[in-house]
């Protein structure tokens, strides 16, 4: 069994934990070549480990994925929103340019988190001119109900990237801990191969090709 995915590697792992520790004779002969119980038990102890690590930042990463998705929904609505409100806006104050400027929409952004930011500020500004314009067709409900959905959203980026460093802060934990993985099943599977040389069944049993064997087993089939 190759052992080049990290999925690889705990499934040959777990393989070869199983059919020692579930064979009385197999478990005594690999002890009698260096794989002790207390050796089977630290490999046993690193599988558990490096499973629990990998699972961990593979969360991280799941729900950094999920507030992406997440934020692109609630961007769309609030941003389509926030152009309306601005439509609002610049007919109440054409002819007061400084206006515009002052509720920071002048120009608007193209660019999705500066164009959020603009809007930050705009709804910040807008409640002390309410009531111009609640006459062009303002509802002072909307615009709160926006400004609550674009500070949720800001609070939402913050959010996935701080479960995104998460994710890539625990990629050393766990490179270290596959790396303690690799190096105790490269050991079993030296040790096995030495202990069952003449026993090609136990090997394969642990997941390990024997291609001899497999290659005498096609011949006899056929």
């Amino acid at each position: 069994m190759k052992t080049t995915s990290i999925s690889d590697l705990f499934e040959a792992v777990s393989l070869a934990i199983l059919n020692t520790t579930a064979n009385d004779e197999v478990q005594k002969r690999m002890g009698s070549f260096g794989m002790s119980p207390r050796r089977m038990q630290e490999g046993k102890s690193l599988l558990e480990n490096a499973q629990n690590v990998y699972s961990k930042q593979e969360q991280h990463y799941d729900e950094a994925r999920r507030m992406s998705v997440q934020i692109e929904e609630d961007s769309r609505k609030a941003l389509e929103a926030f152009n309306d409100h601005v439509a609002i806006a610049k007919a109440a104050f054409r002819k007061e340019p400084h206006m515009l400027q002052e509720l920071k929409v002048r120009r608007v952004a193209s660019a999705k988190w500066q164009k959020v930011q603009q809007a930050t500020d705009f709804y910040s500004k807008a409640p002390l001119h309410m009531e111009k314009l609640v006459q062009y067709g303002a509802s002072e409900e909307g615009f709160q109900q926006n400004r609550a959905a674009v500070e949720a959203l800001m609070a939402l980026k913050v959010e996935r990237l701080r479960k995104k460093g998460d994710a890539e802060n625990s990629t050393q934990e766990r490179n270290e801990v596959i790396k303690e993985l690799r190096n105790w099943y490269g050991d079993f599977r030296k040790l096995a191969r030495i202990a069952f040389k003449d026993n090609p069944q136990i090997l394969e049993s642990f997941g390990m090709v024997v291609t001899s064997y497999r290659k005498k087993r096609t011949e006899t089939a056929a």
